[in-house]
């Protein structure tokens, strides 16, 4: 009999972290979908029918900022690109768009697109933005915005050396996988302690040494978030540990304090559907400075 409890409560701790696992990465495909880094993907109909297109919205310094309709475009249909940098005194230029393959990368995956479109020329400043609209033409002479009268944001970055890049991401993984499955735990009303200790140690490893690192490299900063900026990727982690460290506290000892653990575990799912990098660092063309960018 009691090896038969000692099987289930093996299989129930099983279950639980592959449910963990699931539902993290659910979150971070979530994170992915949202943030700047991927494209801003589409349809678009016109008169002679329907456009999928493709706008980068993050790119590594070096690199042009390329913005694509995908083939097959249908015959009649242009258009241009009317962009300028984010925060400065620039007038709005303009390019036409040209047929041609496009190559750009994605964390470490390359992508070539073939269609229509043009690279805006790389800016040089870490953080530093352009904001474009594209306008698509017909056969008719009617041009229309595709994102309507809402512009495009895009912003620069350097190069992160990969093997940061996958710790941080690495860590920052496990640290939410850890801290669902001690929330879980809780519940049940198991033994939750050492994981509880677990989700501390790698979201600090994760959020508050590798992410920083990360964050040097690809905008000259190690943080951006209170008080030095507003950067909601940086502060919802700062959230988050705080109430993990409540929860530490709280169940010191012989303490016990299952409350606490849902709260930190409740607001770490609720930090992983915010979308990636809101009010993030960005370059001040106008004044040469930026919040949370070293320029």
């Amino acid at each position: 009999m009691k090896d038969l409890t000692n099987r289930k409560r093996v299989i129930v701790s099983a279950l639980l972290w592959i449910a963990s696992m699931i539902l993290t990465l659910l979150c971070f495909l979530y994170q992915d979908k949202t943030g700047p880094t991927y494209p801003l993907e589409g349809d678009f109909e016109t008169a002679e029918g329907i456009l999928n297109f493709k706008f980068l919205r993050s790119e590594t310094i070096g690199a042009n900022l390329n913005i694509m309709l995908i083939d097959p475009v249908p015959v009649g249909v242009g258009g241009y690109v009317k962009f300028r940098r984010y925060k400065s005194d620039d007038g709005w230029s303009r390019l036409p768009l040209q047929p041609g393959e496009f190559a750009f990368s994605r964390r470490g995956r390359a992508e070539t697109v073939k269609g229509v479109g043009v690279g805006l020329p790389s800016l040089r400043e870490r953080a530093g933005k352009y904001e474009y609209y594209v306008y698509i033409t017909d056969s008719n002479g009617g041009e229309v915005s595709v994102t309507g009268e809402k512009p495009v944001y895009a912003r620069y970055k350097a190069d992160v050396p990969t093997g940061v890049l996958i710790v941080h991401i690495v860590f920052i993984f496990a640290s939410m996988t850890i801290g669902i499955r001690t929330m879980f735990e809780a519940i049940v009303d198991g033994k939750y302690k050492w994981m509880l200790q677990a989700s501390v140690v790698s979201l600090v490893l994760g959020g508050f040494i590798f992410g920083p690192l990360v964050q040097w490299h690809a905008f000259g900063v190690w943080w951006s978030g209170v008080p030095f900026g507003y950067d909601w990727t940086d502060n919802k982690v700062l959230v988050e540990l705080v109430l993990w460290l409540s929860a530490l506290f709280l169940n010191r000892g012989v303490r016990r304090n299952r409350w606490s653990v849902y709260a930190a575990g409740i607001a770490t799912l609720i930090v992983y559907f915010i979308p990636h990098s809101i009010f993030g660092s960005e370059f001040n063309y106008t004044t040469g400075t930026g919040h949370g960018t070293a320029g």
